[in-house]
């Protein structure tokens, strides 16, 4: 189903997306992948890269993030804390997705998703939630909150790659590993 600026999923939808997330966890023992491609693809022009705002309070995570998905073709910004990620959001441009782990040190990744699709400027960035919670309940939570994709660690690099680039439409939709 394709993701809409402030879109929510509610009902059986979310409740079957998550159970085929977490039927995958249990046969695979350690991951849950998905995402949803945009509506539209972000506007291309010469030269442009997506903006990708990563938001992980684990600085070697981060590390890593940052040389694979810029050797990828995406510019990243970082953001460790509450107040770096109202500077990552607000900087311009603004960023085209944001990679957002759910326990962070002084905020939880729920509530910015929750935040950030309350907010005019904000509810239109896709959102892919990235953290090692990976129930039933947790997934749920990031569907109905809006997330547009739910990666939990630990994973395949190439499965965060394969998500960011469907979220954002410029390739084919991450398959389920």
């Amino acid at each position: 189903m394709p993701s809409r600026p402030g879109f929510r999923v509610s009902g059986a939808d979310a409740e079957d997306e998550a159970d085929s997330g977490i039927a995958q966890l249990r046969s695979e023992g350690f991951y849950v992948s998905f995402a949803r491609r945009r509506a539209a693809p972000p506007e291309k022009k010469p030269g442009w890269r997506p903006t990708v705002l990563l938001v992980d309070d684990d600085a070697d995570l981060q590390k890593l993030f940052r040389i694979y998905l810029s050797l990828e073709g995406f510019h990243i910004r970082s953001a460790f804390n509450r107040e770096q990620i109202v500077q990552g959001l607000a900087q311009q441009p603004r960023p085209d997705l944001v990679l957002l782990d759910v326990q962070l040190p002084d905020v939880n990744g729920f509530d910015v998703l929750a935040k950030m699709r309350l907010h005019p400027l904000f509810k239109s960035i896709p959102v892919i939630m990235l953290t090692a919670q990976a129930t039933r309940e947790a997934v749920l939570k990031g569907l109905r909150g809006g997330a547009d994709g739910y990666i939990t660690k630990p994973f395949e690099p190439d499965t965060l790659v394969a998500a960011i680039k469907a979220v954002l439409g410029l390739g084919a939709p991450a398959e389920q590993k």
